[in-house]
Parts: structure tokens; C-alpha cells; sequence
């Protein structure tokens, strides 16, 4: 493997995570508050904690996607040269 190779490969999987956080932070957010609110109430229903971390998680890509989806244009307008560089040789 070349260091670009590599390089490309640490860039795509720390964008991976760096795209990711926002979702997991909503869901966290959500999972810990429903949780709180069924310990208070003493409900033990399984989708009492699921459907706001699904909400959570809906509203999280509904305000990121703009973001997101600049970041992953970015990544792919340097990726493709580089693909092509390794491609030809």
C-alpha cells in the first residue's frame, strides 16, 4: 500500500466518525432523558426509550444533512483525482 492509499483511508474513516457524531450525540441525548423520564414514572416500556431516540435521531439528520453532505462533496472532489492517480499507475 502507498501513503497516499493509507492517507485516503485514515481521511474517509476519520470523516466517517466525524459525520456519525452528531446522530450519536442525539441519540445519546434522547436514550438518557427517556431513560430518566421512565426511572421518574417507573414505565418499563421498551418504546418509551425508543421512539425519541428515533425522533432524536429523524430531527438530527433533518438539521445535519446540509452538513453532512457538504463534508462527504468535499471528500469525494479529493478522493476522485487521487483514485484515478492510482488507477493509471
Amino acid at each position: 500500500m502507498t501513503a497516499s492509499l493509507v492517507a485516503i483511508v485514515r481521511e474517509g474513516v476519520l470523516l466517517a466518525l466525524l459525520l456519525a457524531a452528531p446522530l450519536l450525540v442525539a441519540a445519546l441525548v434522547a436514550g438518557v432523558l427517556s431513560g430518566l423520564l421512565a426511572a421518574f414514572t417507573q414505565i418499563q416500556d421498551p418504546a418509551v426509550s425508543l421512539v425519541p431516540r428515533v425522533a432524536a435521531v429523524g430531527v438530527a439528520i433533518v438539521v445535519f444533512a446540509p452538513a453532512i453532505a457538504h463534508q462527504l462533496e468535499a471528500f469525494a472532489a479529493r478522493l476522485w483525482p487521487l483514485i484515478t492517480a492510482i488507477g493509471t499507475g
